[in-house]
């Protein structure tokens, strides 16, 4: 989160200064929810700032305005909008393996018609997809157009520095299981559907797709520093949570070594200073990359 912070600053018109303060105002909220000892969620009505008007908009929003934003009718059915920017063509046999997928789900399911496959397209969701397999699907749900649901079914893969840490790691069925099981635990209410699946001898997971208006934009050059400064306070204290309400399991840290290091102080500026270093190593990383692909490394 840190390091992340640090190097999109120079994006976000945020100066490194005022990052490391950021940083610091993060690390004082998380350390503080720690040492609380109790893990709470974070409300609509309490919720202050950018927070606040995020929650207040998800509140009024209705279903069949995200699905018509997402899709359109074509005769008589309804199919993804392919813009480019959240969703990507798929080719038939993928669309063919995904439906003939949720036909297999769906029998096992309750609800048989709910899973029902409208239309399949290939998903855009951030760096952190990049390489990895992901569709959006639209399934009937509870009927045109308000009850249509929108689902994300992602492949998932190991964490880059998992072999650095491979001691500490609890064992798990797959690495869908793994990111699905410290989600449950993690979270006081988690998506809907969420769940790990196999599919195309892959580990996957499949839940309900949040959209990408469901953020807040951090840009210093439309935001205060302090508007930006009570988001990363406010984001600080579910992290310090989740950890709280997960704690002793598989291992883990116990509630009260949690409370007793978020009392400590010490290693708040030893942390930001890793950060930085982390930081400056993703920038070098970023450098070579590009001039590598500018340099044709990467055509075929």
């Amino acid at each position: 989160m840190l390091s992340s912070l640090l190097v999109a600053a120079d994006i976000l018109a945020i100066t490194r200064s005022n990052a490391r303060t950021l940083c610091s105002s993060f690390l004082d909220s998380y350390s503080a929810s720690l040492a609380s000892g109790k893990a709470y969620w974070v409300e609509s009505e309490t919720a202050q700032g950018l927070i606040r008007e995020l929650l207040d908009g998800l509140r009024y929003r209705r279903r069949s305005q995200l699905i018509n934003s997402r899709s359109s009718l074509k005769g008589k059915k309804r199919a993804f909008k392919v813009d480019g920017k959240k969703t990507l063509s798929a080719t038939g046999a993928q669309r063919a393996a995904v439906t003939e997928f949720m036909i297999r789900f769906a029998l096992a399911q309750p609800q048989l018609e709910f899973f029902s496959v409208l239309d399949v397209a290939r998903r855009i969701a951030g760096t952190g997809s990049l390489g990895v397999n992901r569709y959006a699907i639209l399934v009937n749900g509870k009927g045109p157009p308000g009850g249509h649901y929108l689902l994300d079914l992602k492949q998932s893969l190991g964490s880059s520095v998992a072999a650095h840490f491979e001691a500490l790691q609890p064992k798990s069925r797959s690495q869908a299981h793994r990111a699905v099981e410290v989600q449950l635990r993690m979270q006081a209410v988690s998506v809907a559907l969420l769940q790990p699946v196999r599919f195309d001898d892959s580990a996957y997971v499949l839940r309900e797709l949040q959209p990408a208006e469901d953020r807040v934009t951090l840009d210093g050059s439309r935001r205060t520093m302090g508007e930006v400064n009570q988001v990363l306070e406010t984001i600080g204290r579910p992290v310090a949570w989740a950890q709280l309400r997960s704690a002793g399991r598989d291992g883990s840290a116990i509630a009260d070594e949690l409370i007793e290091f978020g009392m400590r102080k010490k290693w708040k500026s030893k942390l930001i200073t890793a950060a930085q270093v982390c930081a400056a190593q993703v920038r070098k990383d970023s450098r070579t990359f590009n001039t590598a692909f500018d340099d044709g490394v990467f055509s075929t």
